[in-house]
């Protein structure tokens, strides 16, 4: 039998969820085998879905959960190159036993789409042995892993940086206030969500730029979350950005927020001053006693809110002033104007700002 050098790889490991691969030539690749320190049974390899596994396969990447922080030392024989098959969408990869970049004569993959995890995805532009990494093709196909004249591949992340928004949650970045072709966006979509337990955070459906509006998932492993944000895009002439979370929080400038830990909340740019005048519906409807009446308004003007009873007599008048545009509201705590408490029944309540005129019903019960 030939000599073969055997190669002694440290690779290292965080506790919780890790990504992995076996960077070796080995007779048993039996998980607890290769990586002894692991959790029994949180082997998952990925196929469009996470699929429970014992064994490692070169070139193929796992989730793998680990008690505590530490490394653990793989021995076998060296791998200098691999060939991965492709699949279109998100595949789960792996390398050689040294640094590698990735060959893909027929560029299948869709740029700045390598993603490792440590504690979050993170993006990477080169491979390192007995790490599992994502990656995105356009199609299917396949790609040489090679530790072979190291052509580093920059991540394209930077190109987003200093010409959009972002908000950064655990050090990764979400971009918005930009409008992106489909392909181009492509670069800035996530991997699947990695398994419970994990930290992720991402714009509805996996992406990493919005618009206008996002959703904002977050799967959190702590009580509250820190968002920095720098704001490099304003929102325009009567918009903000605002971030909804239990409250509303208006985005300007840079700075850093700390809010509960929620797995859902909304970036949106809205309107700061109505596009139309309008007269809401009152709320809560019927009421007892108490109810809010909203009305919106274009520009500055003198309104009057005056509430009737059916037979058209005026019970009170809730506004009569001069008013700035904006998204307006009053109480009424069903009394009339000398203070006493009306009777149940159907009331009117009717707007004048400048030419607009509008009456609505309400009703209270008792």
């Amino acid at each position: 039998v030939d000599d073969i050098q055997l190669v002694e790889i440290s690779v290292p490991f965080h506790s919780n969820w890790n990504l992995v691969g076996l960077p070796v030539e080995v007779l048993d690749s039996y998980y607890n085998l290769i990586f002894p320190e692991s959790v029994e049974g949180t082997l998952y390899s990925y196929d469009g879905t996470y699929q429970a596994d014992t064994s490692l396969i070169s070139g193929d990447g796992y989730w793998l959960r680990f008690p505590e922080d530490g490394f653990t030392t793989i021995t076998g024989e060296p791998l200098d190159e691999i060939t991965v098959t492709l699949y279109e969408g998100w595949n789960l990869i792996s390398g050689p036993s040294q640094i590698a970049t990735i060959i893909d004569p027929d560029e299948i993959i869709i740029f700045g789409t390598l993603y490792g995890f440590e504690s979050g995805y993170i993006l990477f532009d080169e491979i390192l042995p007995g790490r599992g990494y994502w990656l995105r093709a356009f199609q299917d196909g396949e790609i040489t892993v090679t530790g072979e004249g190291l052509s580093r591949v920059t991540p394209q992340d930077f190109s987003l940086n200093g010409r959009a928004n972002t908000l950064t949650i655990k050090g990764m970045v979400l971009y918005f206030g930009v409008e992106m072709s489909g392909r181009e966006r492509m670069s800035y979509s996530l991997p699947p969500k990695p398994p419970s337990g994990a930290f992720d955070v991402r714009f509805k459906d996996g992406w990493r730029v919005a618009k206008d509006y996002g959703e904002v998932e977050v799967m959190p492993t702590t009580e509250t979350l820190t968002i920095a944000y720098d704001i490099m895009l304003n929102a325009g002439e009567h918009h903000n950005w605002v971030l909804t979370s239990g409250g509303d929080y208006i985005l300007e400038g840079t700075g850093e927020l700390t809010i509960p830990s929620a797995e859902r909340f909304i970036l949106n740019r809205e309107n700061v001053i109505p596009n139309t005048y309008a007269l809401h519906q009152n709320y809560p409807n019927p009421f007892n006693p108490i109810t809010t009446l909203r009305y919106d308004l274009t520009e500055d003007n003198l309104v009057t809110l005056t509430v009737y009873d059916m037979l058209g007599r005026m019970v009170v008048q809730l506004v009569n002033t001069a008013q700035e545009a904006g998204f307006k509201s009053v109480q009424w705590n069903a009394t009339d104007s000398m203070g006493r408490p009306v009777s149940a029944g159907v009331y009117l309540y009717k707007i004048q700002a400048g030419e607009f005129v509008e009456t609505k019903k309400m009703i209270l019960l008792k």
